[in-house]
């Protein structure tokens, strides 16, 4: 962990063209290994003569010793150090490293719950997913740049399209494989895709790294977009399993911090690594990473009981399941309609076209430098990481998780409004820290939500889930097309506020949409209760 931090601090002061050699920093990160070491064994050998440290005890002691490391690490930065480095870059390299201790102490949690318990076995999954996204997002920052240097045989077409080539293809193959994954998980359990996705998406990465030419790059890119579909929603079948209607949003929100919290990680230290040594060996590094999620699963993941189906049976469970005709009917139910068309599709139109499209474009224009605009857009990641968790528990508290959709919705189209009040980068600040916490919010409880529906049990769950995960990758397409609209408008912040007056709209609609009268929740409740 202060390796990581100690490499980060350097590339800080590479990039404030301040003098100073890496092996410096790296002992001043010594220094603060010693003196935590030794905190420690005091700890260890005070804690023995008392009682032994549980899985949440020890992942406590964990967080706070490196809170103390990285204070002294700090502190020898402004002693020792150029204190003119900039305050917020400091704070960046000091979140990263947080959030990578932050996993581990994680990890050191779930191993404890694993040997007493079956409740927190869901948290194994997290950091593996975690590592799974560091070792993909190495290479996010430059991949338009390597596209951009590779040879190309392609005629009649614009660079900047080729450039962006890569990525869609991609995101494509991403939801192409969500689609299919869902048939393979109701028949074969989530092991098969989620090893399979991890073997196609490190030859992914391999491939990426040997690739010759612009053609075969493009087309490493798919393998790899391939088999990450198949490992999310293959984790994402995990946690189902290993949780039930009590707190199957928190499992969800932690896979989801996770996700986000190894993107974040994974983004800022490939582009450190990528300035020092050139792109093809972060290639290579990422395929090392995630084929290191195997032995991670070999080791840890497969210590995790198997979910019991009777113990876990809810009312819709008991629905006998229904012919393949009833794809129809899936997406044809009112209460799945709904989750599509106004939580599931807006979501992912306001975080991808605003996020990834508008706020770039928006903040450049207004004069923000680069490294500024990567720390702002880097808070939504931040804010689903630390504060993902706490709210899932929250979602949980509903039993339906219609009332955490709707929130999130309404603090989404909210995160918008935001442009009647400010503009700049107070403003796209201000619309992250509220889309984070939306996010928090939605994307836990709508899988959750689409679960609990009965056409979901007579359909089959993974391939409802499939199909629904699907229909999130249409609205991450249309983001930018729109987004790319609101930008030419002449008064931009007007174009903004009306998306988000579409946004509140859509959060109204989802709301009538999925009312039912209190009298059906209490008649299946009375199903439930005379099925036992």
């Amino acid at each position: 962990m202060l390796l990581l931090a100690a490499l980060l601090l350097f590339a800080a002061y590479q990039r404030a063209g301040f003098g100073i050699v890496l092996s410096e920093i790296v002992r001043w990160g010594g220094v603060a290994a010693c003196i935590t070491s030794l905190l420690l064994l005091f700890v260890l050998g005070y804690r023995r003569r008392r009682e032994a440290l549980s899985g949440k005890g020890l992942s406590r002691l964990m967080m706070g010793l490196s809170s103390i490391a990285l204070m002294l690490l700090s502190l020898q930065h402004f002693w020792l150090g150029n204190g003119r480095l900039s305050l917020f870059d400091l704070a960046t390299v000091i979140l990263i490293t947080f959030l990578v201790s932050l996993e581990l102490a994680v990890l050191q949690q779930s191993r404890g719950h694993s040997k007493q318990q079956r409740a927190g076995c869901y948290k194994q999954m997290r950091p593996a997913i975690f590592l799974f996204l560091f070792g993909i997002d190495l290479s996010m920052a430059f991949i338009p740049l390597h596209m951009e240097a590779l040879p190309r045989s392609f005629n009649g077409f614009s660079p900047d399209l080729l450039i962006g080539l890569p990525i869609s293809v991609e995101f494509l193959c991403v939801g192409v494989a969500i689609l299919m994954c869902g048939v393979w998980l109701d028949r074969s359990g989530w092991k098969p895709p989620f090893y399979t996705g991890l073997i196609l998406t490190g030859l992914g990465c391999l491939y990426s790294w040997l690739a010759p030419d612009a053609v075969q790059f493009i087309l490493s890119r798919g393998v790899l977009g391939f088999g990450y579909g198949l490992t999310l929603l293959a984790s994402q079948s995990y946690v189902i399993g290993h949780t039930d209607n009590s707190n199957k949003s928190r499992g969800l929100a932690h896979l989801f911090a996770g996700l986000y919290s190894g993107s974040i990680c994974g983004a800022a230290t490939g582009a450190v690594l990528a300035e020092q040594f050139g792109y093809g060996p972060v290639f290579l590094l990422g395929a090392v990473i995630v084929f290191s999620v195997m032995v991670y699963g070999w080791i840890i993941l497969r210590q995790s009981p198997e979910p019991s189906k009777a113990a876990e049976a809810t009312p819709t469970d008991t629905l006998e399941p229904q012919p393949a005709g009833s794809f129809l009917r899936f997406l044809g139910d009112r209460q799945v309609l709904a989750a599509v068309l106004f939580s599931s599709m807006p979501a992912s139109i306001a975080v991808v076209g605003f996020l990834n499209y508008f706020s770039p474009l928006y903040l450049n224009r207004s004069g923000v430098n680069d490294a500024a605009i990567g720390q702002v857009l880097m808070l939504f990641g931040v804010i689903l990481a630390l504060f993902g968790p706490a709210i899932g528990r929250f979602a949980d508290l509903s039993e339906s998780k219609r009332v955490p959709i709707i929130l999130g919705c309404t603090l989404g189209g909210l995160a918008f409004l935001v442009f009647s009040l400010f503009d700049g980068i107070m403003a796209v600040t201000l619309a992250i820290l509220l889309l984070g916490l939306s996010n928090c919010l939605v994307l836990s409880a709508q899988s959750a939500f689409v679960l609990n529906q009965p056409v979901t049990a007579q359909y089959g769950e993974g391939k409802s889930m499939g199909i629904f995960r699907s229909s999130s990758r249409i609205g991450q397409m249309l983001g930018p097309v729109l987004f790319a609209g609101i930008i030419t408008m002449t008064d931009i912040e007007s174009g903004v506020m009306l998306f988000g007056l579409a946004y509140l709209i859509t959060a109204i609609l989802f709301a009538l949409l999925t009312w039912s009268p209190r009298g059906g929740a209490v008649t299946s409740q009375v199903k439930a209760v005379s099925n036992e």
